[in-house]
């Protein structure tokens, strides 16, 4: 009897110690919950990670956080706005951007046929007129240059994922890319030096000046249908440069913050410069596709930035007030005789 005692103790000891491992993490748990929802206390995990991201606590006090590395972003343990930026790129800038492109493509497009070419009034007079200087036409074209050069490196770098890899694969793009970064990184700061020459070599002829205004009311004649008197550019010739500079210094000054960490700019203020570089890129390049449009659509126009003289027609027909100008100071150098005209006297020297 007393052998079927401890028989039966010693069984209920086994299980017992058998179902306690089981139920003592669910007993632990549920006291746990218990103790915590009695008391209020909220997880401490989810409160740390969220201090964390938003850099305060409570909604009102700073987190103040130190690390021996010195820098603007160095206290900033995770940016929960690098999230947000990463869909502001990918929903909004580069869909945004193509549709831009694409859209003054397009309009391009459409209006090509219908604009008809403007020919030289009254025909072409076979005497040629000097307009542009050597370093006036270079400076034109080392812009020209540049800007290409930039505007298809950005353009690959913004599209080449959506566009490019698809068409070539990762590998081959990244090298692309990679180039592509490297030639915009060291062509991008030489862009300063073409605005500045620009700014040298053709400003004194982009100051307002009578007949402006009256250019600007009629649209360049198009509602008058009478010609205009312009010097040696006209008031639309003169917006397009000034334009021209101020895109291309808001280009320099966001290129060399995001190029040069010395600026020292925050995360945030990365990306808003990279938003106005992109959105300053594009209208460049769209004013660069209407400057190659009107220019192919005006007879004569691309002469001037080639050879760098124009028809004498030409002069007359679209800057009449700069030919008559240059033609007075002509003959008052060189007299009338019968072995030179005034037209003659004109082409002999650069007209700038």
């Amino acid at each position: 009897m007393m052998l079927i005692k401890r028989f039966v103790v010693f069984s209920l000891i086994l299980l017992v110690m058998h179902i306690a491992p089981a139920i003592s993490p669910m007993a632990y748990a549920a006291e746990r919950a218990d103790k915590t929802e009695a008391i209020g206390v909220k997880n401490p995990a989810t409160d740390l990670w969220r201090a964390v991201r938003q850099r305060q606590f409570n909604g009102d006090v700073d987190i103040n956080t130190s690390s021996q590395v010195k820098g603007v972003n160095s206290g900033l343990l995770i940016n929960a706005e690098g999230d947000k930026w990463r869909h502001l790129r990918k929903q909004k800038l580069i869909p945004y951007s193509a549709y831009f492109i694409l859209g003054v493509i397009v309009c391009i497009a459409l209006l090509f046929p219908i604009i008809r070419r403007v020919k030289i009034p009254n025909g072409r007079s076979g005497k040629k007129v000097s307009r542009l200087s050597g370093m006036q036409r270079f400076s034109h074209w080392f812009m020209v240059v540049l800007v290409v050069l930039l505007a298809f490196t950005g353009l690959l770098l913004l599209f080449g994922r959506h566009l490019i890899i698809p068409l070539i694969g990762g590998s081959s793009y990244s090298f692309l890319a990679s180039i592509s970064k490297t030639l915009h990184d060291l062509i991008g700061p030489v862009l300063i030096l073409s605005l500045l020459m620009m700014l040298i070599y053709f400003i004194r002829h982009n100051l307002p000046a009578r007949g402006d205004f009256k250019w600007l009311l009629t649209a360049g004649g198009l509602f008058t249908k009478k010609h205009l008197k312009n010097g040696f550019f006209n008031a639309g010739e003169k917006i397009l440069y000034w334009v021209t500079l101020i895109l291309g210094m808001v280009l320099s000054v966001t290129g060399l913050m995001l190029l040069f960490p010395s600026f020292e700019l925050t995360t945030n203020n990365s990306q808003l410069a990279l938003i106005i570089h992109a959105v300053t890129a594009l209208l460049l390049i769209a004013l660069a596709l209407a400057h190659i449009f009107m220019s192919i659509k005006i007879e004569g126009t691309i002469e001037a930035m080639t050879k760098g003289n124009v028809d004498e027609n030409w002069a007359k027909g679209h800057h009449s007030r700069w030919y008559e100008d240059q033609a007075s100071k002509s003959k008052a150098a060189y007299p009338s005789s019968d072995k030179h005209s005034d037209s003659e006297s004109i082409s002999g020297q650069h007209l700038n």
